[in-house]
């Protein structure tokens, strides 16, 4: 008895720490019809392919889907369809992951849930794909910082303002519709990627930190992008 307790114990130990391994995209929603659901980075985008488009859809991430050749796992929680993995993260597809939610031999619409994971320890080659912008500083209340090629500028939302500390740029963010991503390092805050680069912004990310308690933090993040 007193060795099935311990051996339970330490398989609950073992699980734990794989959990705490991994990191997790999760998704839900309403179906009627095909659809197919591009993750990339932490941006998510529907593709509607037939019938009724998608209700109620929400989302979370755990971490961004990194810009690397990440290996996926996909387990389906819910749905009376089919779930897809269609295209694992790489290079050809600038790291997107894609999956399809089936649904069009059903009547009516259908609750589907899903969740995709891939292993921290496959992150850590992401630099070899990324280039980088890294900013840190003392927000109170909110600031916009916007980034342009090799430039940026933060803009002050309210309260004491902002003091930046340091920003650097491991290359320029390119001149084209490029996939960004954000990483919040610090900050008791949010830290939200508002604007991607577009043609209609002049190609700038925009990153707003919002600092709704009292008195000013300290705050750390990345932008991301594929390096070309």
């Amino acid at each position: 008895m007193k060795l099935t307790l311990i051996t339970s114990v330490l398989l609950g130990t073992v699980a734990l720490a794989a959990a705490d391994d991994m990191e997790h995209f999760r998704w839900r929603g309403r179906v009627d019809g095909v659809d197919d659901i591009f993750i990339q980075g932490n941006q998510v985008r529907i593709e509607h392919v037939s019938a009724k488009p998608i209700q109620n859809q929400e989302h979370r991430f755990t971490a961004p889907l990194p810009f690397a050749e990440v290996e996926l796992d996909l387990e389906i929680i819910e749905g009376r369809g089919t779930i897809r993995l269609m295209e694992q993260p790489s290079q050809r597809n600038q790291f997107t992951a894609v999956v399809r939610v089936d649904d069009q031999d059903k009547s009516g619409d259908g609750d589907y849930e899903f969740e995709l994971t891939w292993s921290r320890e496959e992150t850590k080659d992401r630099d070899a794909y990324s280039s980088v912008f890294r900013w840190r500083g003392r927000v109170d209340i909110a600031c916009d910082i916007e980034v342009r090629g090799s430039h940026h500028q933060v803009k002050d939302q309210g309260g004491a303002g902002t003091h930046e500390k340091s920003a650097s740029f491991t290359a320029p963010l390119p001149a084209s519709d490029t996939p960004v991503s954000v990483d919040k390092l610090d900050g008791r805050g949010s830290v939200e990627l508002v604007q991607t680069p577009s043609p209609a912004n002049g190609f700038t990310a925009v990153v707003r930190i919002e600092d709704p308690k009292g008195g000013a933090d300290d705050y750390d993040f990345e932008l991301r992008w594929p390096r070309e």
